[in-house]
């Protein structure tokens, strides 16, 4: 499968819901070190590795099913923002990342950890709003408007979701997986109960 089929197929999923940033890494590909400077450092520490995983798993639990360290979504993350992330997008990342370790993410209950991502979640749907309203008169005045970073929550939340969905887990035991189709189909019904067709 192509990498443009897989980001059509998840977005599919998402609701068409990918930011720009997240279609651009995946459309443009990785770059090599010396195309671009990082704006964060590259492995992650043992205590980040611990975060992202955490806030995957949250995203994604464990259920019938495999969840987000299952499927090794931390390992996904990692690597997509080291190697097909723009730095504006790694600083707004790191900022995310640096609020959890102020509030001790590691060391809440899983209710005080959903707490502090509910108010995140909140947080950026505010600043993703006031951005738009921003570009808008940068557009109506005729000037050139300079996009921020995804903000945290919103980056790592797609970046869960693409992984799992596109890992063997996710793709073959949370989704219905044919690993070579037969005859197309067009329209299928679905049993009750069934799970959506991996794409």
């Amino acid at each position: 499968m192509k990498r443009r089929d897989a980001l059509g197929r998840v977005a599919l999923m998402m609701g068409g819901a990918l930011s720009a940033p997240t279609l651009m890494a995946f459309l443009e590909g990785c770059r090599s070190a010396d195309e671009t400077s990082s704006a964060m450092t590259f492995p992650f520490s043992a205590d980040r590795k611990s975060i992202v995983s955490e806030v995957a798993e949250l995203i994604i639990p464990k259920t019938d099913t495999p969840g987000a360290k299952d499927a090794k979504v931390g390992e996904f993350i990692e690597l997509m923002l080291k190697d097909c992330y723009a730095n504006k997008d790694q600083e707004s990342f790191e900022k995310g990342l640096k609020e959890l370790e102020k509030k001790d993410f590691l060391k809440a209950s899983p209710a005080e950890q959903t707490s502090i991502l509910k108010e995140m979640e909140t947080a950026t749907r505010e600043e993703m709003a006031k951005a738009g309203e921003e570009k808008k008169k940068y557009t109506e005045a005729g000037k050139e408007y300079t996009e921020a970073g995804v903000p945290f929550f919103r980056l790592i939340k797609e970046l869960t979701l693409l992984g799992y969905f596109t890992s063997e887990q996710g793709a073959t035991q949370a989704l219905e997986y044919v690993a070579v189709p037969g005859r197309y189909d067009g329209c299928v019904d679905l049993k009750p109960g069934q799970k959506a067709w991996a794409m």
